[in-house]
């Protein structure tokens, strides 16, 4: 620890003997790891930023196409020999039309920006210019040849080797065209060809130093990219570390232990609340002016300072934990632990002070701060191997999903669920291969939504998964993404079960209303399905002005069939008439009812008294057609029906009670007249038929004061 401490008092020696303390089992943890640190936000990293940036400048551009244009222009212009092939005025017109492609590409490019196809467009055009020059140039050896140099050496300088190559390889087709022409056109010298095979150096060379100028420079960009980034890990360690001292601090200022920095001759140099406390002395009466050890028992003390004896005789090493009395300002007696955090590149100690004054409070939460530490022991040589064991061995199927929905991992429940291997998912299969495509095209549509409300999404959905052999498995798929991560936790939750029995309770609640809306022997409304339609059909019609008829039917005689033919024939009997009525009533908005035991009706909205007439004479006729035997009816070897007709328009100061009464007494009123007919209730007793009206003769001969 560098140089032994000077004690004013030679006789007393110190309590601890920092020299005879070991520390090859203290535990150096590491601060801050430099390669633990990683950018927030991954998207916007600095490498993504430092790419290699090319400055594009239209106007530049444009002004030095437009004097290479007005160069060749004055060039033909001011050259004492005519062009070849084409005269001067046709040359200098070919430029202008040059220059106005320009100015349309410039204007193009200051509109929209620069795209591929512009630039292309303005490469090309520049290569055809400069071939176009040197083929027409009378000179030979012609110098704008140059001109093709400046057009592929400019492009390519301005927007990289890619581009250069590009504009290279359309010279290599074009160069030994036009050279072919102009000596058919002027004849060959030789002096052309050293021309145009230094040129062709001049384009080669240029290649090379392209492609290595854009190899550097990409160099370049990594090394920048590299130094950047070391940049941020240094100022975000910087941060750390101040962060870390600024937090250590404030632990030891605000720890509910009491805690003292001592130097080598155990003069205390910095103390926490919780030390003042305990020893009710103030900094000021303890900063350089008090030692530990006059605040320890002097039997204690000598205790250790015996204990220390035997030690250094042995050749032991100097414990860091003592368990003595501590005797405060107001000399208060006071249990104590004191434990020394001994750093070697310190040259002061670290004390912690903890008060057992109860020996059985401090013995038992001794023993159960034991427990914890073995249990925490456990607990962390277990820990990795449970987190490790916890993705697979979860009780639900999860996946791990990465960029493009890719899988990265699969547990085991999900190869159950899927009944693929773990070679054919890992890496090879997306998520959204799993999902129905319906349901998947239903999942996307509701997210776009969600964004375009700016809504947060849904982290549940219910969908459909599709298995190896393509069977369809009912499933919640849960997504859960951690911040600051770019792969998600996918699991699945199988309810196929669940949905099939919802499918029968929904099956078996569908029985149940059938079954409490239908007569379980006619298979026609029963009694309460007979009200609840009355009662809704009245309160609409009253709304709309509209009538509302009842049809009341009984079957003649029916107790004495029953007691001659017998009840199993009744109800074959009953089920026929039933049949029979629903097939007379023609429309799907009419209903008919069991109302009693043989009794039915007939509900009819937006029926008057003729039509409902029509109808219950149409089902009585019908039901006689059916021919069912009757002995015992004294009005006809065959079953028969009486009916009773009411229509009325639903008022607000009647009920619909009125109308089952008044087609309840035609009904009566049928029987009292000798059964086997239709009657109309009073109140259509004073309605018209006319003879040319089109019901049967059977309706006027029974009603001819109708």
């Amino acid at each position: 620890m560098g140089k032994k401490p000077t004690t004013s008092n030679s006789k007393q020696d110190p309590i601890i003997n920092l020299d005879a303390v070991s520390l090859d089992d203290l535990e150096q943890d590491l601060v801050v790891d430099l390669n633990s640190i990683s950018l927030a936000d991954s998207k916007n990293s600095i490498a993504s930023r430092l790419r290699a940036i090319r400055v594009n400048a239209p106007d530049l551009q444009f002004i030095a196409r437009f004097v290479l244009t007005i160069m060749g222009i004055v060039y033909f212009a001011t050259n004492s020999s005519s062009p070849l092939i084409l005269p001067i005025s046709i040359i200098i017109g070919l430029c202008l039309m040059f220059l106005v492609c320009y100015l349309y590409l410039y204007h193009q490019v200051k509109r929209h920006g620069f795209s591929t196809r512009a630039t292309i467009s303005a490469n090309q055009l520049d290569i055809s210019f400069a071939h176009f020059a040197w083929f027409f140039d009378p000179a030979n050896p012609s110098p704008l040849l140059l001109l093709v140099v400046i057009a592929a050496v400019g492009n390519g300088i301005q927007h990289g080797f890619n581009v250069f190559r590009s504009i290279l390889q359309s010279i290599i087709i074009a160069a030994p065209l036009v050279f072919a022409l102009r000596v058919m056109t002027i004849g060959f010298q030789p002096i052309s060809l050293i021309y145009l095979f230094l040129t062709g150096f001049l384009l080669i060379y240029t290649y090379f130093l392209i492609q290595r100028i854009d190899a550097i420079q990409t160099e370049t960009e990594h090394r920048t990219t590299d130094l950047e980034l070391n940049n941020f890990k240094l100022k975000q360690l910087g941060r750390a570390l101040q962060n870390s001292e600024a937090r250590y601090r404030n632990i030891f200022d605000n720890s509910s232990v009491a805690m003292i920095l001592i130097e080598d001759n155990m003069r205390i140099s910095l103390v926490n609340a919780k030390f003042e406390e305990l020893t009710q002395f103030s900094r000021s009466e303890l900063y350089n002016r008090k030692r530990l050890s006059d605040l320890i028992d002097k039997d204690d003390l000598e205790r250790i300072r015996r204990f220390h004896a035997r030690r250094k005789k042995m050749g032991g090493t100097t414990p860091t934990e003592y368990e003595c009395k501590l005797v405060d300002k107001f000399h208060n007696t006071k249990h104590v632990i004191i434990r020394f955090n001994i750093t070697h590149w310190h040259e002061r100690i670290m004390a912690t002070i903890e008060d057992i004054t109860s020996r059985k409070q401090a013995k038992a939460a001794l023993q159960r701060s034991n427990k914890k530490l073995r249990q925490t022991l456990s607990m962390l040589t277990q820990s990795e191997k449970g987190y490790r064991n916890l993705f697979e061995n979860t009780g639900t199927a999860t996946i791990l999903v990465g960029k493009n929905l890719r899988i990265l991992k699969a547990n085991t429940k999900f190869l159950e669920l899927t009944e693929f291997s773990k070679k054919e998912i890992a890496v090879k299969k997306r998520l959204s291969e799993f999902i129905e495509r319906k349901n998947l095209y239903r999942i996307r549509r509701f997210q776009a939504k969600q964004k375009i409300k700016g809504l947060p999404l849904p982290t549940e959905y219910e969908c459909l998964l599709i298995d190896k052999q393509k069977k369809m498995k009912h499933v919640v798929m849960k997504i859960y993404t951690p911040a600051g991560q770019e792969t998600s936790i996918v699991s699945f939750f199988d309810i196929t079960k669940r949905k099939q029995a919802e499918a029968e309770l929904r099956q078996a609640h569908e029985k149940l209303r059938i079954v409490a809306v239908m007569d379980e022997l006619t298979q026609v409304a029963n009694r309460r399905q007979f009200n609840e339609k009355l009662s809704s059909e009245w309160s609409r019609l009253k709304r709309e002005g509209l009538p509302l008829a009842l049809i009341m039917c009984d079957v003649d005689f029916f107790k004495s069939y029953n007691d001659n033919y017998g009840h199993q024939n009744g109800d074959r009997c009953l089920r026929s008439i039933a049949d029979t009525v629903k097939k007379a009533v023609k429309r799907s908005i009419d209903v008919v009812a069991r109302y009693g035991g043989e009794e039915f009706a007939v509900i009819m909205p937006n029926t008057d008294i003729h039509g409902a007439l029509n109808v219950a004479e149409a089902a009585r006729v019908a039901i006689e057609q059916l021919r069912i035997p009757h002995k015992m009816s004294p009005i006809s070897p065959y079953i028969t029906l009486s009916l009773g007709v009411s229509s009325m328009i639903p008022a607000k100061s009647l009920a619909p009670d009125a109308l089952i009464k008044d087609a309840d007494n035609a009904l009566y009123e049928a029987k009292r007249l000798g059964r086997n007919r239709t009657v109309v209730g009073k109140c259509n007793a004073d309605e018209n038929f006319h003879p040319q009206s089109p019901w049967p003769n059977k309706i006027q001969k029974a009603y001819p004061n109708l």
